[in-house]
């Protein structure tokens, strides 16, 4: 590309280069930045375009090592692959080892029924913390400038995003993005879009436009191009203004935060399926830091939730402070489920890997004997002994091995999930109730109830809710002459043969 100097005396800096440069030192410096190894995030456009070549005039003095990354959406077929190739010779030119790749946000946004706006970002963040993790870099530095953070203070308003979305962007974000750890860099959020194009023009710079940047079918499209000029006519320094409303709210947070890390000690479980809440001293808690803590539950889950909405908060508020048994779907494929006592916060991926489902169809097992079925493994014989031996629970709470009387469970059994119209008499009581009444008094969360084998005998009479209560008539008695004991395994990575056929 004609034009590009990496060399800070081919000519003497304008105004905008004055600012832009004198902007970048000081976030380069005030966030521990110097001396580390930068991927910039690379469009071609104006803000982008000024931000590599301003990094690469202070990478010698601040001892950075540069590195760009530029991702072709595949939105654009005919003008991308020209950016792709503008993007390219000007990284040449500027001695910045570059990093490319094309996706398909079409077919990623139909897949997983996104908007353009939210496929395209997801697909770039992955992209950029490939190229992060493949080059060890301490943060990938992006071009959002004054007018970004304006409208994204905007834009989470009109959604309705609570105080965290007044917040808006943070100069530096940490985030998990497919559990692969990517620091986002944002050192232009105080300098206006105005000086980011006249970098360019002061530096001989000719940056790509992005047609699609002119669209009013995007969110904030039409806010830059409707809203904000409109608000100017009232505060022509709105921009300004919102900035720094977005900076006052973002200490506020950081203060408010502390007060969450010394409340979620007391409430917030992190485990390997996601988080358990204590509902009781949930409740405890003031509303403010009630919310925030939810926020807090859902990146630990998510790594992120930057579209999690007001309107979520509040429904899961509502749902925490309510009756077991409901649940609530949230941005990222998250899921909410509310017990007795608890609640459990889990993404998707790991809500059908908390516990294997069992094939369709029951499974027999014979004493002596084993069965596999689905995710799950059983096995029955006859011990010496009448003595009921230590029966443990495993890391999620579920006793997995009970001793049986012999006689009274008989020598063919069977292993499936629980039926409409199953009653069992559990251990220790003398009538029947029904299955599902049995499972919400004993605080079996909703999310295992399904999940569950049931061992029964060949008649029907269930004699055990594996995990949770033995029958009452299958128990070890004084006069029980031989023993069963029945051994239960599972495992979270092999699926049910109901789930295969089903993927054929």
């Amino acid at each position: 590309m004609r034009g590009v100097r990496s060399d800070s005396h081919a000519r003497d800096p304008g105004p905008a280069s004055r600012r832009v440069l004198s902007e970048l030192r000081r976030a380069l410096r005030a966030h521990a930045m110097t001396g580390s190894k930068i991927l910039a995030a690379v469009s071609g456009g104006p803000d982008s375009l000024a931000l590599v070549h301003a990094l690469a005039q202070l990478r010698d003095a601040l001892g950075i090592r540069l590195y760009a990354a530029h991702l072709d959406h595949g939105l654009r077929p005919t003008e991308s692959a020209a950016d792709a190739e503008f993007v390219r010779e000007a990284m040449d030119e500027l001695r910045v080892p570059l990093f490319s790749e094309k996706a398909d946000v079409s077919r990623f946004r139909k897949e997983n029924r996104l908007s353009v706006e939210d496929a395209a970002r997801q697909v770039r963040y992955r992209f950029l913390a490939r190229v992060s993790a493949r080059v060890d870099a301490d943060a990938v530095a992006v071009g959002h400038n004054l007018d970004d953070q304006a409208e994204t203070v905007l834009m989470h308003l009109i959604r309705g995003s609570g105080l965290a979305g007044l917040r808006a962007m943070t100069p530096v974000y940490t985030r998990s993005v497919g559990g692969v750890p990517l620091t986002v860099f944002r050192p232009l959020l105080r300098i206006p879009k105005a000086d980011t194009i006249a970098y360019c023009s002061e530096n001989g710079l000719s940056p790509r436009l992005d047609e699609s940047n002119l669209s009013e079918d995007m969110t904030r499209n039409r806010i830059r191009i409707d809203l904000l000029p409109q608000m100017r006519s009232y505060n022509p320094s709105i921009a300004v203004s919102l900035g720094r409303l977005a900076d006052s709210v973002s200490h506020d947070i950081d203060f408010i935060a502390q007060a969450v890390d010394r409340a979620a000690s007391g409430v917030v479980t992190r485990g390997s399926t996601g988080v358990t809440l204590d509902r009781s001293a949930f409740t405890d808690l003031h509303p403010a830091i009630q919310r925030h803590l939810l926020r807090r539950a859902v990146e630990i889950v998510a790594g992120d939730a930057s579209d999690l909405e007001f309107a979520h908060i509040e429904e899961m508020t509502r749902l925490m402070t309510g009756p077991a048994g409901k649940k609530t779907g949230l941005p990222g494929r998250v899921t909410l489920e509310v017990d007795h006592d608890r609640a459990h916060l889990s993404a998707e991926r790991d809500q059908a890997d908390l516990l294997p489902i069992l094939d369709q169809c029951p499974t027999k097992l014979n004493v002596p004997g084993g069965m596999a079925s689905g995710g799950w493994t059983a096995s029955a014989q006859i011990v010496d002994g009448v003595e009921i031996v230590s029966n443990p629970p495993d890391r999620i709470g579920l006793r997995l091995v009970e001793r049986f009387d012999s006689d009274a469970l008989g020598h063919e059994l069977l292993v499936r999930t629980r039926r409409q119209g199953d009653v069992f008499r559990p251990l220790g009581m003398s009538s029947e109730k029904s299955l599902p009444d049995f499972m919400k008094d004993a605080h079996v969360p909703a999310r295992w109830r399904d999940r569950l084998p049931i061992v029964v005998k060949a008649s029907g009479e269930v004699a055990w809710i594996v995990g949770w209560r033995i029958a009452d008539w299958a128990k070890i008695t004084d006069t029980t002459r031989r023993v069963v004991e029945i051994r239960c395994t599972y495992d979270k990575a092999r699926p049910a043969a109901s789930e295969i056929a089903g993927l054929s």
